[in-house]
């Protein structure tokens, strides 16, 4: 693992993190290329002089994959190897967010720890494994996706493509820890409507927002149930975040209208389309006249068997590089290895620590970069 140094970590994090891909979230993208193009550009610099084969995937007009593949000498489903490149906005520190500075081993930056820490471990692995010149049991898939922070459409992508694949790890942030289980999110909007009236003649309408109120409080209850109802050793149970509102139209009207913006957090186990229903039916029975909108994103939640001989193996190698206390676990938050997990024994696994994405000074450790990335460079070889 020569090739795998925390100089070479640092240069190519600092680079990485320089390159603002920022996911625009939904909103209509202005750019003329996509918004993981910069970051592709200078991937495929590492990988030119490689045996690797480096191909763009399109993904849409905003995004865009970047596949590297390492064939095995014989026919084998492959293992793939994801982290995105693209980031969350950092509006609220712009002035320092695409500057990328270092306190000691300490690199700050948006992205430095979701999720170009894991990508760029997932490289040093990658080219160390090239540069050694070593053939590896299967063929060896590195995938840069694209938009996985907003509609995870570079994943989805990917599934279309016709890729035997026996084994998945993903890079997200989880300490070099592996994960086996996550939940499965859902996001629409609630509408909650009511009738206009002036606010000195309040009894002559019908106040969209006090329903709303109501559906806030039907919801708290109902999250209890589920929490009741389906516990799990690894995780917190199902969750009803209501994470906007939006109501009201002037300051001296009844609103006519409110809608909510919830975030549906369910687990392993459960059957997603007859939770949405059950929501439905619960809010139904409040007497408002509610609305539910299309979905805007429906990620399954992943559910890897512990006893698995990958999990087991993959705990092994984790904690010959990070230590003996390791333990596979669950987290609530979802990520993309949920839309292979049909097809692949799938685990979470990448350096640094949930609590900085997405933050302000979002941060990582270098050190952990290099631990993760000779975790990765065995699991590349590794027979289970």
């Amino acid at each position: 693992m020569n090739s795998i140094t925390k100089d070479r970590a640092r240069r190519i994090l600092l680079d990485l993190v320089a390159i603002p891909s920022v996911n625009p979230m939904g909103a209509v993208c202005t750019g003329i290329a996509p918004v993981e193009r910069g970051a592709v550009e200078y991937i495929e610099g590492l990988f030119a002089d490689t045996p690797a084969d480096a191909h763009r995937h399109p993904v849409s007009a905003a995004h865009e994959n970047l596949l590297v593949r390492y064939p095995a000498d014989a026919e084998a489903p492959a293992i793939v190897f994801e982290s995105h490149m693209d980031v969350v906005p950092a509006d609220d520190w712009l002035d320092r967010a695409f500057t990328p500075r270092l306190d000691g081993d300490v690199l700050y930056g948006r992205g430095a720890c979701d999720d170009k820490g894991s990508l760029t471990a997932m490289i040093l692995a990658m080219l160390d494994l090239l540069e050694s010149g070593e053939r590896p049991p299967r063929p060896v898939l590195l995938l840069c996706a694209g938009d996985e922070e907003y509609a995870q459409t570079g994943i989805k992508s990917f599934r279309g493509l016709p890729f035997a694949i026996e084994r998945g790890i993903f890079g997200e942030p989880t300490g070099l820890t592996p994960v086996v289980q996550h939940k499965g999110t859902m996001r629409w909007d609630i509408t909650v409507h009511g009738k206009s009236a002036h606010t000195s003649r309040p009894e002559l309408g019908v106040n969209a927002i006090h329903g709303a109120m109501d559906v806030i409080a039907a919801l708290r209850e109902h999250q209890r149930v589920l929490q009741a109802r389906h516990p799990n050793p690894l995780m917190t149970g199902p969750m009803l975040t209501v994470s906007m509102i939006r109501g009201g139209r002037t300051r001296n009207a009844v609103p006519d209208e409110c809608v909510l913006s919830l975030d549906f957090r369910v687990v392993p186990g459960m059957d997603m389309e007859a939770a949405r229903a059950e929501v439905f039916d619960v809010l139904d029975g409040l007497g408002w006249e509610v609305s539910h909108g299309d979905l805007q994103l429906m990620t399954p939640p992943l559910d890897t068997p512990i006893e698995h001989p990958f999990s087991r193996r993959v705990l092994s190698i984790c904690r010959a590089h990070a230590g003996d206390g390791i333990q596979l676990r669950g987290e609530p938050y979802g990520t993309d290895g949920s839309w292979l997990a049909d097809r692949a024994a799938v685990l979470v696994l990448g350096p640094g620590d949930i609590r900085s994405a997405h933050a302000v000074d979002e941060c990582i450790d270098l050190n952990e970069i290099v631990t993760c990335a000779r975790i990765y460079r065995e699991i590349m070889t590794a027979v289970e």
